[in-house]
């Protein structure tokens, strides 16, 4: 007895879609059904990212009532498979009803990219730059790239890379960087007519070391270097429990990585948008005594910036597991 809700599907499956003409937004329809024999109680909606909004018609249904939850998709920047969350809380559940929309859409790009154009580097280690290649009809060289001073290229150039493949290059940093600097520009130079370059960023997660005194030189003692904070993973659950409670949530700072367009439309209370664009980890906005929370779309991008901010002043840095969708409480919106 009591409330259920009965969703229609449950997975919606949109297949190819068509993206000819130049359309990024999708709409998509379930229907919701209080099957139950009491009154149904429907909560706001939640798309588990940015890219979906929902519109649902009525939030409270009679039994045997239905009503429409309407939602949009925006796969502007997104290829291939795709699958896009909706949560749903209500009277009739102890945890939010998942909708779940499932779409293809076809890779249409053009030309060549960095497929992660913001690279780690540390001093006298070597990175990996990616580069995937769109066009089928024709081979592409990587002719030059223009680093910052104390950074070398380790392949041989030019790197040819097969029609519609990849192909990867190794970025070596001889010496200590711009200490002062937290990111260095970088350039990537092909013979792509219409793309004959691209830009990227070196982001300095090394610490400068004091040189080595000449042999029989009077040293003095120095301060050990700073150690690295330790990274784990935290459920929802519990970082839920941790923002009660009094007794820690002053050494609590909750940092969403994602765009601000993303943390505009919907974030965890009493977190801040910290987009690695704008990181001062030299100086960070937090005491030594913080525990950080990293807030991601996904756990890898969640933990490459862990491993960044771990270099900062701090005493852990914690990732929450399953990312923004795994929070199923309501989310803070800011703006329009």
């Amino acid at each position: 007895s009591g409330p259920r809700l009965l969703v229609e599907p449950e997975v919606l499956s949109l297949g190819e879609l068509d993206t000819s003409t130049g359309q990024r937004i999708f709409p998509a329809l379930f229907t919701l059904k209080n099957d139950g024999d009491a009154p149904l109680r429907l909560e706001t909606p939640r798309a588990g990212c940015g890219c979906t909004k929902v519109q649902l018609a009525k939030y409270e249904l009679a039994p045997g009532e239905s009503t429409e939850l309407k939602a949009t998709l925006d796969v502007t920047g997104r290829y291939g498979s795709q699958r896009f969350s909706i949560f749903v809380p209500n009277n009739a559940s102890a945890t939010p009803d998942r909708l779940v929309i499932e779409a293809t859409v076809p890779d249409t790009r053009t030309g060549w990219e960095l497929i992660s154009p913001h690279l780690s580097l540390n001093d006298d280690a070597t990175t990996r730059l990616h580069i995937r290649h769109f066009d089928k009809d024709r081979e592409l060289r990587i002719t030059a790239l223009e680093l910052p001073e104390g950074c070398e290229v380790a392949t041989s150039l030019p790197l040819v890379i097969a029609a519609g493949g990849r192909g990867r290059l190794d970025i070596r940093c001889r010496q200590n960087l711009d200490s002062s600097k937290e990111r260095l520009p970088f350039a990537i130079f092909s013979d792509h007519t219409d793309k004959p370059r691209e830009n990227g960023w070196l982001l300095i997660a090394n610490k400068p070391t004091p040189p080595t005194p000449p042999p029989g030189a009077t040293t003095t003692s120095t301060a050990p270097p700073a150690a690295t904070a330790k990274i784990l993973p935290i459920e929802a659950a519990i970082l839920k429990d941790l923002i009660k409670s009094m007794q820690v949530v002053n050494d609590l700072v909750l940092l969403d990585i994602r765009p601000h367009e993303d943390f505009k439309r919907g974030h965890i209370p009493r977190s801040i948008c910290y987009p690695s664009t704008e990181w001062q980890l030299a100086q960070p906005p937090w005491p030594a005594s913080a525990i950080l929370i990293v807030i991601a779309d996904r756990d890898e991008m969640a933990a490459k910036a862990a491993e960044l901010l771990a270099t900062s002043k701090c005493r852990h840095v914690l990732i929450l597991s399953g990312g923004i969708g795994a929070w199923t409480d309501q989310l803070t919106t800011d703006g329009p």
